[in-house]
């Protein structure tokens, strides 16, 4: 173990001796997430708030004084002014200019007083103009009030309008509706930082040494191989864990602008000291695979950049595990699917979040984790022993 220390503390202290690469791989991430995220919030939320405050600009012929005091008091609306023939409406329309046109009948409330005619109404509206279309959708639910409150007073009784009472009781835990938030964007954000990170110095450590030969004095060294090998894998996974650590942070930081939450944080109190330890582990066994297998590649490898194209289809798989999970339909318990390697923790991650796992599932993720990252060290340690791989030109 002595030896394993020597090459863990070796590849931790060359992260850390170098500048650059303290800012590229724990700095960096984070803050530019924080930025980005943040900023798309921002946008997101000023184009909500301006949609929101919209006064539709509306172009209406034969206003019924029936149908205007709906109108004043469910939307918010302006009128135009000037009288326009059907082909410049339809002009307007689709450049932008109206949000909405609507033509009633002349003879609109003579004709619901009588009952006899149903009086017509044209509207016209653009579906791929965001006013327009939020114009059309308020306007569609004044006719629905107006359209109600004629049924109604139709009726001898009104009462005969009343087909039957309801009451609606909603048991929603707020836990649970914070938590979906988390399960729907943390999970796929975890494993994409995991990978991320290991990406960033894996590579480098291996391939890196094979490419500019200091390899060869390290293993000529007394230390055994299998130590070196043990040592890469575990430096490198503490050092894949702080940037996704940092990665992490900045996600968190930038959740209530990213969501539009109120608060300045979100509501992360909802989880128990269990929870976070069966995070803690489950993060810990994930990242020990990604690098086990990132560090297999790269030993693999003969320069920095063919490891790294060897490691890409491997993170685009994880990166689509993660949408297809964090967009599913519900966290799935069947154990065998726990088993799948990167899939079964994405999906626990989303079970624990949601509050919707079992310790079963998590031992059984854990131990093939584990029992996954063992195999690849095994494979990791046969290759550090072959000349022929590690010397190839």
């Amino acid at each position: 173990m002595y030896n394993v220390w020597i090459v863990f503390k070796k590849e931790v202290f060359r992260v850390f001796s170098d500048p650059r690469l303290v800012l590229t791989v724990f700095i960096v991430p984070g803050l530019s997430i924080f930025l980005i995220y943040t900023l798309m919030g921002n946008i997101i939320g000023s184009q909500m708030s301006e949609v929101e405050e919209h006064r539709s600009l509306l172009y209406v012929e034969h206003m019924p004084d029936s149908v205007l005091p709906y109108l004043d008091e469910l939307m918010r609306y302006r009128l135009y002014d000037d009288t326009l023939t059907h082909d410049e409406l339809e002009e307007k329309i689709r450049e932008g200019s109206l949000d909405l046109v609507v033509l009633f009948d002349p003879a609109f409330d003579a004709k619901v007083a009588s009952n006899d005619e149903p009086p017509a109404i044209q509207v016209m509206y653009n579906q791929g103009e965001q006013h327009s279309a939020r114009a059309h959708s308020r306007f569609m639910g004044v006719l629905n009030v107006y359209h109600e409150a004629v049924v109604i007073d139709r009726l001898s009784d009104p009462n005969d309008y009343q087909v039957f009472s309801m009451t609606s009781d909603n048991f929603v835990d707020d836990r649970q509706i914070a938590a979906q938030g988390f399960a729907m964007l943390l999970p796929m954000l975890i494993v994409i930082f995991l990978f991320a990170g290991a990406m960033s110095i894996g590579p480098d450590a291996i391939a890196g040494e094979k490419e500019r030969g200091t390899i060869a004095t390290l293993l000529v060294t007394p230390i055994k191989r299998k130590d070196i090998a043990l040592g890469k894998v575990s430096s490198l996974s503490v050092l894949a864990l702080l940037s996704a650590l940092s990665s992490f942070i900045g996600i968190i930081l930038s959740l209530p602008s990213l969501l539009q939450m109120d608060d300045n944080l979100p509501d992360i109190a909802i989880y128990g000291a269990q929870e976070y330890l069966i995070i803690l582990v489950l993060l810990m066994v994930t990242v020990l695979f990604i690098v086990a297998l990132i560090a297999m590649l790269s030993a693999y490898a003969k320069t920095i950049k063919e490891a790294s194209m060897l490691i890409m289809p491997f993170y685009f798989i994880a990166m689509i595990v993660g949408v297809m999970n964090s967009f599913g339909s519900e966290v799935s318990d069947n154990i065998f699917l726990h088993l799948i390697p990167i899939y079964g923790p994405i999906n626990l991650l989303s079970g624990i979040l949601m509050f919707e796992y079992t310790m079963v599932n998590f031992v059984v993720t854990v131990v093939s984790s584990l029992t996954y990252t063992a195999v690849l060290v095994v494979v990791l340690n046969y290759m550090f022993n072959s000349e022929k791989i590690m010397f190839q030109k």
